[in-house]
């Protein structure tokens, strides 16, 4: 992506700018946010995990006797339970804004751009970008000109998400008993902040 920005500079007004490059980076982007999704959604189960709304087929899918979860169920399971369209990030490379340890600032502070990429999953509202990728995956000749910058970055903010979820919830999972509570607590919001504040 940061190639990306050397000819086409990241700003709002840029976001319907369309190429093959963008396609691929967001198929590629989207078929990682799918395989996570997938993983993520069958370790917690078999760890013990129950979702609140986990309807009729999902045993029979998390073991593999009833094809995939798809975005719908993602929506259902993940939104429901971790209230991902909450969560947001800055894109740090903006226009001319730029943080160089977004780490070590405060995520008010942040100049840049804010993304929420699941903001339409808190109104039952399907993922622009999701829709793209599915727009791409049945006539790629069609529909190209949806691979454009802002599907681009929002499908890479996705995938984000749900790889920082997937990794807190291993931290949490792989936690010592022997680790004090406040410490691990410490950490865990650490790694909330970095997802909040993560560059792009």
């Amino acid at each position: 992506m940061i190639d990306i920005f050397r000819y086409v500079s990241c700003h709002e007004k840029n976001f319907g700018t369309y190429s093959v490059v963008l396609e691929s980076l967001l198929v590629d982007a989207c078929s990682f946010f799918d395989s996570v999704c997938q993983t993520f959604i069958r370790e917690k189960s078999q760890a013990g995990y129950t979702f609140k709304q986990e309807g009729r087929d999902f045993k029979k899918k998390v073991e593999g006797k009833e094809g995939l979860f798809n975005c719908g169920d993602y929506r259902v399971l993940l939104e429901g339970d971790f209230g991902l369209s909450k969560h947001e990030l800055n894109l740090n490379r903006y226009d001319d804004s730029l943080c160089l340890n977004p780490l070590q600032s405060s995520p008010d502070k942040m100049s840049g751009y804010r993304i929420v990429p699941f903001r339409a999953w808190g109104n039952n509202d399907l993922l622009p970008w999701w829709e793209t990728f599915t727009h791409l995956k049945h006539d790629r000749l069609a529909n190209f000109r949806e691979a454009n910058l802002g599907n681009a970055i929002y499908s890479l903010a996705g995938a984000l998400v749900i790889l920082a979820l997937r990794n807190e919830s291993e931290a949490l999972a792989s936690r010592n008993p022997k680790t004090p509570a406040g410490c691990f607590r410490q950490r865990t919001a650490q790694t909330r902040s970095a997802m909040r504040m993560a560059s792009i």
